[in-house]
């Protein structure tokens, strides 16, 4: 069926022949590491990625030839095809790390940069491709670096390695959608998620000043949702999948609380976000990032609060949370060694039932008895 569709890919979008087994291939490798292994070594990678090349070539001419409402017909038919493309890739790629080789070295991803401005123009081409671009990059720091305009998959000197990216695109999409929770947005923020694993990418993050407009994000005026509930609808819940993802490493939760008013808004966001509340508690672990939240009155009440909190997971959290701030840290003992919350902590360690938060108390009464 691969070599079938390799042979058979050049014929044009209405080949009934084409479609079908399009489709078969899809299935089937989604579900096989065998056939898309197969796949990537009878070329079908190759083949798909220059298909998208050539389409974006024949899209570029269609764009400077005169008359061109009577070529919006053609048009549209050329993203159906380039549709049809990545989905077959998206299925290729999917948790395969050797085929996710093979289309970095044949440069997916300027490729999909290089079709960019008509993606913006046709909403479920551009959900195909950002739902490539997500499987592509899943646990793939290679992928997401080539994103950036970094790795093995960009061509020096070209123009994706320069100040403009498919990274800055994906970026700009994000940050250019209105608060609607869009599949569009979905999926951009679900590649920036990806993308964090990278440091280039974190780096441009950065750089580009980005984690700056989750300031501005609306926040829902209804405060009454727990913070075990995913309570991930919307831009803000978009924004906390994105910093959890960020502050799993120290210089993404360096990053973060150089955006000044960001540690409030996380402190305020806690008892009722999920998300919000594993942020923080990442941003504990690390050293720079101590101080910080130490000085927080705001934050220190929460992590306290989650003792309390009936749901084990965010105990725990807390728990964990306070022994980061603990170790080696003299002034954090200072501001916790007060009866109140040793007491509090002796009563938390006769209640606990995971083993897990029993360990995080008895480092925590030890600490601060030492």
């Amino acid at each position: 069926l691969c070599v079938s569709f390799c042979g058979i890919i050049t014929r044009t979008f209405q080949d009934p022949l084409k479609k079908l087994t399009a489709r078969a291939l899809m299935t089937l490798l989604a579900c096989s590491p065998t056939a898309q292994n197969y796949a990537a070594k009878a070329g079908l990678i190759d083949s798909c990625v220059e298909q998208v090349k050539q389409t974006q070539s024949r899209l570029q001419l269609e764009s400077v030839r005169p008359g061109k409402a009577s070529h919006r017909k053609k048009e549209e038919g050329y993203l159906k095809e380039v549709k049809m493309t990545v989905e077959i890739l998206r299925s290729a790629l999917y948790c395969n790390d050797e085929c996710k080789v093979v289309a970095t070295d044949a440069r997916l991803t300027l490729a999909l940069y290089a079709l960019w401005p008509w993606l913006l123009l046709d909403n479920p081409t551009m959900e195909a491709v950002l739902e490539l671009l997500c499987v592509y990059t899943a646990n793939c720091t290679t992928a997401c670096s080539s994103l950036c305009g970094n790795g093995p998959g960009v061509v020096p000197g070209s123009k994706g390695s320069s100040s403009s990216s498919l990274m800055h695109s994906v970026m700009k999409l994000s940050s250019g959608l209105a608060s609607d929770n869009s599949p569009i947005q979905n999926l951009a923020f679900s590649l920036l998620a990806n993308l964090a694993i990278s440091r280039d990418c974190r780096c441009l993050l950065q750089k580009n000043n980005f984690l700056q407009a989750f300031l501005s994000v609306p926040v829902p005026k209804a405060a009454g949702v727990k913070a075990t509930s995913v309570g991930s609808g919307g831009l803000l819940g978009q924004w906390l999948r994105l910093l959890v993802s960020l502050s799993c490493v120290e210089d993404g939760q360096q990053s973060i609380l150089r955006v000044t008013g960001a540690l409030e808004l996380l402190a305020d966001l806690a008892p009722h976000r999920r998300h919000a509340l594993l942020t923080l508690h990442n941003l504990c672990f690390c050293p720079a990032n101590k101080s910080h939240v130490i000085a927080n009155d705001k934050a220190m009440k929460v992590l306290l609060c989650c003792l309390e909190n009936k749901d084990m997971e965010s105990r725990c959290m807390g728990a964990a949370a306070l022994w980061a701030l603990l170790h080696n840290n003299q002034r954090a003992k200072t501001i916790l060694k007060c009866p109140s919350v040793r007491l509090r902590i002796e009563a938390k360690k006769q209640e606990a039932t995971s083993a897990y938060l029993l360990k995080c108390l008895e480092n925590l009464s030890k600490l601060l008895n030492s």
